[in-house]
């Protein structure tokens, strides 16, 4: 008897490990559907709405973080440079350009855990439509990098990879009509550290 209950425990295993596997996975690493890329910055517009798929929804209680609703905002990650390369807490990075028309947005530097990091006293770990110095034409340059720099400057302490996150608030940019004429803006490798 030992013997025919012997497969079942063992598949029984097999079946529960896998499964318990398999969602951490899915909820630590699948962000969603409906991913929207632009330019290298990645947002999925669904994930605060009723309609978000079951993984998003997943994610959001595994996480604890809560999506903004289509019409609260929607929140763009950029995880590496313009040359493809991750984005890293000892380089130093110049992000130039324009933001879709929101009524405000913001800029903040996380880990790859997307938690913020914490930066030393006199720094700055963000930017916001209000405080950003811009060209006269309308475009900005923010420096992101572990020594203070002149004009806009968001300091990035520590080591490893960061994420730049980019969101929105009141912007049209997840309907149909937002995103014919979109850009985000680009993010230069300056110089790294070591």
């Amino acid at each position: 008897m030992f013997r025919e209950i012997t497969p079942i425990l063992i598949s029984l295993a097999i079946a529960l490990l896998g499964g318990i596997y398999a969602t951490d996975e899915i909820t630590q690493n699948f962000e969603g559907f409906g991913e929207l890329q632009i330019d290298g910055w990645t947002a999925y517009p669904g994930a605060g709405s009723g309609d978000a798929d079951p993984y998003a929804r997943a994610r959001a209680a595994r996480t604890g973080r809560i999506a903004l609703g289509s019409a609260e905002g929607l929140a763009f990650i950029a995880k590496v440079d313009t040359e493809g390369q991750p984005l890293s807490a000892e380089c130093h990075y110049s992000i130039d350009g324009r933001t879709a028309s929101a009524r405000a947005w913001t800029l903040r530097i996380t880990d790859d855990q997307m938690s913020t990091i914490a930066f030393d006293g006199d720094g700055t770990h963000s930017a916001h439509s209000g405080n950003v110095l811009r060209k006269t034409d309308g475009t900005f340059s923010i420096q992101v990098s572990p020594t203070a720099s002149a004009g806009n400057w968001v300091q990035s302490t520590g080591i490893g990879n960061r994420y730049f996150i980019i969101t929105l608030y009141d912007t049209s940019v997840a309907s149909t009509t937002g995103i014919s004429d979109f850009r985000m803006p680009s993010i230069t490798r300056v110089s790294c550290d070591g």
